[in-house]
């Protein structure tokens, strides 16, 4: 993440939600960055676990921009087929194939002067990522079935909880990786921000309130420490449904409680070290079948589901003895590109 002063700028008013509250220094510091990172034109590409918020600091960081009058347009990269993805991207003149009945209006357009944001970039299939690095290195973008070629002004914004340098060279382009990680932002889980979970608790509960017309309930003291112990595996996302679900099983009840929250969700008190280190081994043995299971033996396939590098889910299955022989231990990927960026 772009370093700098930790002292916290104000968002835009729009930007005043529960989900960017919070006053630890790992926060303050992503507040900080905000603004900074907005003004230039580099892409960013925003790093962070699933449920830290990092669709919203994708909006906020278009909020300050100048690009904030024009479009902002977002896009999951893992739900359109190949099929379909110049068509989605760049859009289709009428007649272009069966089907096309109207001209159609792609991604880039709809995001021109604007932002454009990339959601879960590292799910990006690899026909995707080529059409991308093409209008990234050029400039500029032709309609399916059109002659004619148009210049792009789009702002690239991309996302993703997967560490995509562990994917180079296999699941995802060095070259591309490196035109969008020009600004490399990366938002803490929320297990390492102290008592910004309280702070966004509180917050929760008044929004889910509101939303049902109920007065907002306190935080009672038995919930505020159970909530700083859990682990938030689910993040500011967790806290919120959480919150949600509170509201609505405490009512009218001038306090939220223990007794009011998921339980599943809580730190299990009676849990010792060692019986939570067995659940979390008997809990990842289970996920890497179930990876694997679904991906019909592909490990590499696997691995993309389960966030992982292909190495590293090769080492988690040598540690657990679920049949890696034909493997080689120490096989290093190739990269398609040089290290370096362009």
């Amino acid at each position: 993440m772009e370093r700098g002063t930790l002292a916290r700028e104000p968002l835009a008013r729009e930007f005043e939600v529960p989900e960017l509250l919070g006053e630890s220094p790992a926060w303050r510091e992503v507040r900080g960055a905000l603004p900074r990172i907005a003004q230039s034109e580099l892409p960013v590409l925003i790093l962070g676990e699933t449920g830290t918020g990092k669709e919203l600091v994708a909006r906020a960081i278009h909020a300050f921009s100048a690009r904030r009058r024009a479009g902002f347009v977002a896009h999951n990269c893992g739900a359109t087929p190949d099929s379909l993805i110049e068509s989605e991207l760049f859009g289709h003149a009428r007649g272009s194939f069966t089907g096309a009945v109207a001209d159609r209006v792609g991604l880039f357009d709809a995001a021109d002067r604007g932002t454009l944001f990339l959601d879960e970039i590292g799910d990006a299939s690899a026909l995707l990522q080529m059409k991308l690095l093409r209008v990234l290195q050029e400039g500029e973008a032709r309609r399916v079935g059109d002659v004619r070629v148009k210049r792009v002004d789009v702002r690239i914004v991309s996302a993703t909880h997967r560490r995509l340098e562990e994917q180079i060279g296999s699941d995802f382009r060095a070259d591309l990786y490196y035109r969008l990680n020009a600004v490399r932002f990366e938002l803490p889980p929320l297990r390492e921000r102290g008592a910004d979970v309280l702070v966004l608790a509180r917050a929760f509960l008044a929004r889910a309130a509101q939303a049902v017309g109920l007065p907002p309930p306190e935080l009672d003291p038995a919930l505020a420490a159970r909530l700083q112990r859990h682990s938030w595996p689910g993040n500011v996302r967790e806290l919120a449904n959480g919150c949600a679900y509170a509201v609505r099983v405490a009512g009218a009840r001038e306090r939220a409680g223990p007794e009011h929250w998921p339980r599943a969700w809580l730190v299990r008190e009676d849990s010792t070290p060692r019986g939570l280190h067995a659940e979390t081994r008997a809990l990842e043995q289970r996920r890497l079948r179930e990876a694997l299971d679904g991906a019909r033996g592909n490990k590499t396939r696997a691995a993309r589901v389960l966030g992982l590098s292909r190495q590293g889910l090769l080492k988690k299955l040598r540690r657990y003895g679920l049949g890696v022989n034909d493997e080689p231990p120490d096989a290093a990927p190739k990269l398609d590109a040089p290290p370096t960026a362009t």
